[in-house]
């Protein structure tokens, strides 16, 4: 009897648990002071934290984080600019695993091997995808541009399948503007060397060995408010975050806030809506509705013969 109830209270303990999403790698350099949020909290980072899907990097103007992922294979991201953990598959018998990233602005540096965990790096503009490439790329809304040190990396326009704009080999450069096609170069352009960032002139080091055997845990800072959220909820991957940040109304500035801002966030509508309560002349109705019931159970009640005593005839 005793394990009956261990097991069931185990079985409790587990339902009540939050969903922790998958490890898609650990950071192995952090300069600056780079934030984490995870869940609806922001958190504090170090070396030796394990980064989930769905986890977002806030970094600050100069800031600087590595991504080294379980399979091998890094992405290290260069300030200002944020980035997202998308999703992880670990490896299967016949193939590595997928990271995918999305980062909103900065410079990025990607380093893959064959065997390594493939990389997969949205932006506004456009998709890089490599397996087997060290390649270098600068983000922004309004520009997107990569470089191929070794390897080849495949990239695309948003919303198309991976590859579909080209590929660009050893030494090859390609850039895209706002509503315009993938240009191609044979090699990197002056300005761009020229702005590339000293730490990624050089391959990316790897130090996930240091941090194998144990586990470093951010620390939980604050709740994260509706105006440090509103680009998420309003982004390429908004469902994932509306999702999220749903409990969060019952937060009266998190809720007002929303309310202010419904049209960006029309699935929060009736959410925000205050109950309304019914007329008072509905309700009247409803009343009498419930009188005339009881008079017809009276009716179908039979007639009772016998009297009290002090009951007059």
């Amino acid at each position: 009897m005793k394990k009956s109830w261990m097991w069931f209270g185990c079985c409790l303990l587990l339902a009540a648990m939050p969903s922790l999403g998958a490890d898609v790698g650990t950071i192995t350099i952090l300069d600056g002071k780079p934030k984490l949020l995870r869940g609806t909290m922001w958190h504090s980072l170090a070396e030796g934290v394990r980064i989930r899907d769905g986890d977002v990097i806030e970094l600050p103007e100069k800031s600087q984080v590595q991504v080294e992922m379980n399979d091998g294979g890094a992405l290290g991201v260069i300030g200002p600019g944020a980035l997202y953990a998308v999703s992880a598959t670990p490896r299967d018998a016949k193939q590595a695993g997928t990271a995918e990233f999305l980062i909103t602005r900065g410079w990025i540096k990607l380093d893959t091997k064959p065997k390594a965990t493939r990389l997969r790096v949205r932006a506004a503009l456009g998709t890089i995808t490599a397996s087997d490439a060290a390649a270098v790329a600068r983000i922004a809304p309004e520009g997107l541009d990569v470089f191929v040190e070794s390897g080849a990396a495949k990239i695309s326009e948003p919303g198309k399948a991976d590859g579909s704009g080209g590929e660009i080999k050893a030494g090859g450069f390609a850039a895209r503007g706002p509503g315009k096609p993938f240009m191609f170069d044979a090699r990197a352009p002056s300005p761009f060397i020229g702005a590339l960032p000293r730490d990624f002139m050089d391959p990316l080091p790897t130090r996930a060995m240091k941090f194998a055997s144990s586990r470093v845990e951010p620390g939980v800072e604050r709740e994260a408010t509706y105006a440090e959220v509103q680009p998420w909820l309003s982004g390429p991957y908004r469902a994932s975050f509306i999702k999220r940040f749903e409990p969060k109304l019952a937060d009266p500035a998190f809720r007002a806030a929303a309310e202010a801002n419904s049209k960006a966030n029309p699935e929060w509508t009736s959410a925000t809506k205050a109950k309304v309560e019914p007329p008072k002349e509905k309700e009247k109705e409803k009343e009498q509705e419930r009188e005339k019931e009881k008079e017809k159970e009276k009716e179908k009640a039979p007639a009772r013969t016998w009297h009290w005593p002090w009951e007059r005839r």
